[in-house]
């Protein structure tokens, strides 16, 4: 080979080649960003519209469809989600993943922009978001003390946050549980109608009052004199001064009718940290920024912040991202270190020599860390799935060398000097060890090139695989020959050492093994029947066993934290609802493995984050916690809660049913048939509906005889009641660089029942002494008590409910396989019907993805050995083995008690490029002697008995290479470990198989071309 030629006869020409590429990747190394995960692009646009005081229903007619049409129509749209609610629409677009994001966004701005004017006059204008995965919080940071909530909101505000915001990396910083301060301006309904002022006349003196604006500019020869227009309120008594209108020739002021109120906005949500009042301070990172780095400003920043933190107030980290990046970065890491030394002492075993041992294993780092050089040039991250594409690679990128070396070192013993035997050596299994190389490329391009969410978080995987082991390929033909050429040779390799003489043991009895070996091929050649008959039972066996393999989308990891979440039953206050949270959370707090809790408490739900001690420091896992609260919560009135662990790539209940139709009083009936089905169905939990029955509603309907004839409009009576019961924001009040929102609203005396909805009063055109009369509201209206849904969910055009459900105890696979069943029960009517949503429709589309990538893989590993034999036939006899490698991964799933996800099928597409290297040596080899005019099954026994050694080699150090990942000991490593559960055991069972299985194949297709394949002569004699 030209390269190796070069390389012996220049050494010092290869090795700056190799030391530059070194340099090069320790430089990239230390410029690449470190995240959890890969990058992933998801093309999603969220439209959200404000329509005050507007009801579900209102919100979906008036608002959601019409969004729904405009955005409906623009390329590339994949799905629609809508929740119109109260008083907002919420509309989420999910694009084909080959959608360009900003595209996209642009496309929906043009369209929504197009039908603002037909939205209500009260909404709000649309506001649109790309949806981006940068903007989850990495960071949340409590703030607790002795301060009042107002207090440590100005505080936060005022402080915390614009220091926060300067630091570089960070986007913006979040305010939860904060209390806003409001001047309220309190109406007194009764001065009102006894003045006969109305709502929108004082709405109108308080907008005209309190301006300041720009009044042009006056020219006086060479100077110009700019002018504004000063009107505004400089203190807050001054707002009852202002005029609101005249009666009988009398000014009338807001103090007549009116009181002022300098106090908080209503609580919309409060935050506590271990039972005690808190403020939440979210930190969102800028697009593209190292989590790690900006977060160890934040931390460096919290530190200088704390010594100037007033008496009693503390910040506390609730969570850091950058704890789990670097938890899962190192274990990979330890791993990949671990498994390079395990591999390199396989290597010292067999080969018994110190310098051997030591060129083959430079392998190694030289790849390693040349992988990050494309790493970087591909525009990729240190992430947990480029780590751990390096941590399963280890035992590949050594493999390559050790099948030179040990090709040279048999060159050695034969007698030939060193750079003979080194170019020799190298020159006779180059093509074989680049055949197999290339395999292993042609497998993981089709991984990395996948399509959706998860063809997306496997590029980086399956892109950074193929570029590593290129480059050990590259290292085993220049930088391995060289150094043998310089550094081996014959006593060497045989040694006088106590060491080398317990090698010599060992390798004495290696070579009787495979003497033995060698008969049994000969015997098994000579039974041909028999060995297909064990190798097809054996392979149809392990398919009977698949269905106990069970199937999910992601498998569970123990990350240390566990989220609580409530949705309680309609009509509660917020403070009742935090009254309940904090029964929770003390319940949490009892269990001795809870460190903190962190709750979140909105209108009618509760969030609460409970960070768990060490996995190390508990002897109980997680899902054994999860357990203990569900039954303890389970007797909680009130509320539909669940408890689940925090997730990675998966989000939501895995359970996800969504039933799909037009009309929600038919959609609730299906629902509550499928809620019980789902129920039944064994390793269910905490299964709930979409559907909520909603607030009690007094509905004031409009009787528009009678207010036609008193000129009142049904706009007016909204407005007014509006104002009165939820208030309105007219203008603002200053003071020094900050505004605060004024608020006219009615007293909250005079708000406290339903009777007080009718003792409002509008102003009427029928007159009495020159003024308006003041007609209560109760004269023009109806009250009609009903419930309605608190929330309406649409799918693609189309009203839906979801039923959800965690599992426990159960896969995934196995719930739809049950559920599938009993669900058939149900009578759908026409226009009605179940989608696939949620991790069903992810683990579907995933391991569709995976599949069409395993036949792209077989097809690609096809053409390389075609190209490599220059044969369409030889090729499928090595292909055989990949059966063969389904047999252990299943069996290895099985016993370590793994499913079916998908990361034990990127480890079963791995394993059909690793089992194919074993047959291309052996079959190459073969193909050379039966050259060299030596008998065909005589050949087959010489290569087999000739590359035992070397396979096995191989096979071990790939073994032994991922068993630190196998074990899954770090945080997090259970949703890596069926990776490798499933490459090991497809390794033993198929390099097993392989050395006896795939020479027979050999033959009988060696047969078929030669014409003399007789299917009746070979089972009948063999």
């Amino acid at each position: 080979m030209k390269l190796t030629e070069i390389s012996i006869k220049r050494p010092v020409f290869s090795t700056v080649i190799i030391l530059a590429l070194v340099v090069l990747g320790l430089v990239s190394y230390m410029s690449l960003n470190v995240d959890q995960y890969p990058s992933i692009e998801l093309p999603v646009v969220a439209i959200t519209v404000q329509y005050p005081g507007a009801s579900p229903e209102q919100v979906e007619s008036k608002v959601t469809k019409k969004v729904e049409e405009a955005v409906n129509v623009v390329a590339g749209v994949e799905h629609i989600t809508s929740t119109a609610s109260e008083g907002l629409s919420t509309t989420v677009i999910q694009f084909t993943m080959e959608t360009n994001a900003d595209t996209a966004a642009q496309d929906v701005r043009d369209k929504v922009g197009s039908i603002q004017a037909l939205l209500p006059q009260d909404a709000k204008a649309p506001t649109i978001i790309r949806f981006d995965p940068d903007d989850t919080p990495i960071m949340t940071i409590a703030l607790t003390g002795d301060l009042n909530q107002r207090e440590l909101t100005v505080f936060a505000e005022d402080t915390l946050t614009d220091r926060l915001k300067a630091i570089n990396g960070v986007a913006s910083v979040d305010v939860q549980g904060g209390l806003d301060r409001e001047i309220q301006i309190r109406l007194d309904s009764n001065q009102m109608a006894a003045y006969g002022l109305t709502v929108p006349e004082v709405i109108n003196g308080l907008s005209n009052e309190n301006i300041e604006s720009p009044g042009g500019k006056v020219t006086d020869g060479q100077r110009e004199t700019d002018l504004r227009a000063v009107g505004s309120i400089t203190s807050t008594d001054q707002f009852l001064n202002i005029p609101v209108g005249q009666r009988d020739g009398v000014q009338l002021y807001v103090k007549n009718i009116a009181t002022i109120k300098d106090t908080t906005a209503d609580v919309t949500s409060i935050t506590k940290l271990d039972g005690k009042p808190a403020l939440g301070l979210e930190i969102m990172k800028q697009s593209g920024s190292n989590t790690i780095n900006v977060v160890d400003n934040v931390n460096k920043q919290l530190a200088s912040i704390q010594s100037e933190l007033p008496p009693g107030v503390e910040l506390v980290v609730v969570r850091d991202n950058s704890v789990h990046i670097h938890e899962s970065v190192e274990d990979v890491q330890f791993n990949l270190v671990v498994g390079g030394l395990l591999a390199v002492a396989i290597v010292f075993l067999f080969l018994g020599n110190w310098r051997s041992t030591i060129i083959a294993g430079l392998a190694i780092p030289v790849s390693v860390i040349t992988s990050f050089l494309a790493m970087k040039v591909m525009g990729f991250t240190l992430n947990t799935m480029s780590l751990l594409a390096l941590s399963l690679a280890v035992g590949l990128l050594i493999d390559d060398a050790i099948v030179v070396i040990e090709n040279i070192v048999r060159h050695l013993e034969m007698g030939k000097d060193k750079v003979s035997a080194a170019f020799d050596g190298t020159s006779e299994i180059g093509l074989a060890v680049m055949a197999t190389t290339f395999t292993l490329v042609a497998v993981f391009v089709p991984v990395g090139m996948m399509s959706g969410m998860v063809g997306q978080f496997f590029k980086e995987f399956g892109i950074t695989v193929a570029a590593s082991v290129l480059v050990s390929l590259f290292v085993a033909i220049t930088l391995t020959p060289m150094l043998s050429a310089k550094y081996l040779d014959h006593a060497e390799i045989k040694g006088t050492t106590k060491l080398s003489k317990a090698w010599l043991t060992w390798s004495n009895w290696f070579d009787k093994i495979t003497a033995k070996y060698g008969e049994f091929l000969q015997l098994a050649l000579g039974h041909r029947r028999k060995v297909m008959l064990l190798a097809v039972g054996l392979f149809v066996g392990s398919l009977a066993l698949m269905p106990l393999l069970g199937s999910t989308f992601v498998p569970e990891a123990d990350n240390g934290e566990i989220t609580v979440t409530a949705v309680v039953d309609p009509g509660m206050s917020v403070l009742a609802v935090s009254e309940m949270a904090d029964a929770m959370a003390q319940t949490i707090r009892e269990v001795p493995e809870a460190k903190m809790t962190y709750s979140v408490t909105k209108t009618n739900n509760i969030n609460i984050l409970v960070q768990l001690s060490a996995k190390n420091e508990r002897s109980v896992s997680d899902n054994e916690i999860i357990a203990d609260l569900r039954q303890k919560f389970s007797v909680i009135p009130g509320a539909e809660i669940s408890v689940s662990k925090q997730s990675g790539m998966s989000s939501g209940k895995p359970v996800s049913i969504v039933i799909q139709g037009q009309s929600l009083d038919i959609l609730a009936d299906i629902a509550e048939q499928v809620q019980q089905i789902i129920a039944s169905v064994p390793g269910t939990v905490e299964v709930t509906s979409s559907y909520e029955a909603g607030n009690p509603d007094a509905q004031i309907v409009v009787n528009r005889d009678r207010a036609s004839d008193l000129g009142i409009s049904a706009a007016n009576i909204a407005d007014t009641l509006q104002t009165m019961f939820n208030g309105k924001i007219v203008t603002d009040f200053k003071e020094g660089d900050d505004a605060y929102d004024v608020r006219v609203i009615l007293d909250p005396e005079a708000r406290r029942s339903l009777a007080d909805v009718n003792k409002v009063y509008l102003s009427s055109t029928a007159r009495a002494n020159g003024q308006a009369v003041m007609v209560p509201l109760s004269q023009v209206t109806d009250t009609v008590y009903a419930t309605s849904p608190a929330q309406i969910k649409r799918y693609d055009n189309q009203q839906q409910i979801t039923i959800s459900a965690n599992l426990s105890g159960t896969t995934l696979g196995d719930f739809n396989t049950e559920f599938n069943k009993r669900v058939t029960a149900v009578t759908m009517p026409e226009g009605y019907k179940f989608v696939t949503t949620g991790q069903t429709q992810s683990m579907n589309d995933a391991f569709s993805g995976m599949i069409m990538a395993l036949a792209m893989a077989v097809l690609f590993i096809f053409f390389v050995l075609a190209a490599q034999f220059e044969s369409y036939i030889d090729p499928f006899a090595i292909m055989l083995a990949l059966p063969l490698a389904i047999i252990g991964a299943i069996v290895g799933l099985l016993i370590m008690g793994s499913e079916l996800s998908i990361m034990s099928l990127i480890g079963i597409i791995m394993l059909m490029g690793l089992v194919t290297k074993n047959a291309i040596l052996l079959i190459d080899f073969a193909k050379q002697r039966r050259a060299a005019g030596i008998e065909r099954n005589q050949a087959l026994v010489e290569a087999a008995v000739q590359r035992m050694r070397p396979i096995i080699m191989t096979t071990a150090a790939m073994i032994v290479g991922m068993m630190p990942l196998a074990l899954g000991i770090g945080p997090g490593a259970e949703a890596r470990a069926p990776m490798a559960h499933a490459i090991i055991g497809g390794l033993i069972t198929s390099t097993i198989l392989t050395l006896v299985v795939v020479p027979v194949v050999y033959t009988l297709f060696d047969d078929m071309q030669n014409g003399r394949f007789n299917i009746k002569r070979i089972f009948r004699k063999g």
